[in-house]
C-alpha cells in the first residue's frame, strides 16, 4: 500500500500534466480556428465590397443611359468637341515651335561649348609645341 502512495502522487502529476496539455491544444486550436474564420470573413466581405461597387457603376452606367439628349444640348456637346479640337491643335503646334526652339538652343550651347574646347586645345597645343609648329611652321 505504501508503494501504491508513492505512485497515487506520480499518477496525479501525471494526470494534472496531461489535463494541462490537453488544454493547452485545445486553447491553440481555438485560437487556430478563430484566424481562419476572421480570414475568411475578410475575403467574403472584400468579395462582397467589389460586387456591390460593380453594381453601382452599372447603376451608374443605366442611369446616365437613361437620360434623353435634346438638340440643344448635342449642339453644345458638338460645340465643346470642336472647342477641344482648336485647343489641341494649337497646343500640338505650340509644342512644336518649343521643341524646335529648344532643340536650337542646345545645339547652340553645343556648338559654343566645343568652339571653347577647340580653343583650348589650340592653346594647349602652343605651349607644348610652340605657335609656329601649329600654324604649320616647324622651328
Amino acid at each position: 500500500m505504501g508503494e501504491l502512495a508513492g505512485n497515487s502522487h506520480i499518477l496525479v502529476i501525471t494526470v494534472l500534466m496531461l489535463v494541462a496539455f490537453l488544454y493547452a491544444v485545445y486553447v491553440i486550436t481555438a485560437i487556430v480556428k478563430r484566424r481562419t474564420k476572421v480570414r475568411d470573413a475578410n475575403k467574403e466581405i472584400s468579395l462582397i465590397k467589389m460586387d456591390l461597387i460593380s453594381k453601382q457603376a452599372h447603376l451608374q452606367n443605366l442611369i446616365e443611359d437613361s437620360i434623353e439628349w435634346t438638340d440643344k444640348d448635342l449642339r453644345e456637346y458638338d460645340m465643346t468637341l470642336d472647342d477641344t479640337r482648336l485647343l489641341k491643335g494649337k497646343l500640338d503646334k505650340g509644342m512644336d515651335v518649343a521643341d524646335v526652339r529648344t532643340k536650337r538652343l542646345e545645339m547652340g550651347n553645343q556648338t559654343h561649348e566645343m568652339f571653347e574646347t577647340m580653343e583650348k586645345i589650340k592653346r594647349y597645343e602652343d605651349k607644348l609645341f610652340g605657335e609656329d609648329a601649329v600654324n604649320g611652321r616647324k622651328r
